[in-house]
């Protein structure tokens, strides 16, 4: 399964990549601090998986996920925010899913486990 992260914290990045890495089936095609050059990515690479933050520079993350249901319905959202309040409105935008950090192993192996057993 192909993964995007874009989250303007190095530190989520790092944090991410461990998480993801203790998970079968899971490659990170990409990591990204803002959405300008993760958009031209998506548009451009096949991905199955996209965890996204909320509050990023320029562009927030539901604004981008609104641009991603316009050209792809099927990509799935997961949001991984520290902002509970966002939730409505990310599955306004077909979120997959929303997490809401400090992130935990558990959980964010819930959600790729979710995501595997329906085939991505």
């Amino acid at each position: 399964m192909k993964v995007v992260i874009i989250d303007d914290e190095k530190s989520m990045h790092l944090i991410m990549r461990r998480m993801l890495a203790k998970l079968d089936q899971i490659e990170i095609v990409g990591i990204f601090f803002e959405t300008t050059s993760a958009f031209s990515y998506l548009m451009n690479h096949d991905v199955d998986l996209v965890f996204l933050d909320i509050k990023l520079p320029g562009e927030n993350g539901l604004t981008f996920a609104h641009r991603i249901r316009e050209r792809d319905g099927q990509m799935k959202l997961v949001f991984v925010t520290s902002y509970k309040e966002y939730a409505p409105a990310a599955f306004d935008v077909q979120a997959y899913d929303y997490i809401v950090k400090p992130l935990r192993q558990d959980r964010l192996h819930k959600t790729v486990q979710r995501v595997i057993s329906e085939g991505h």
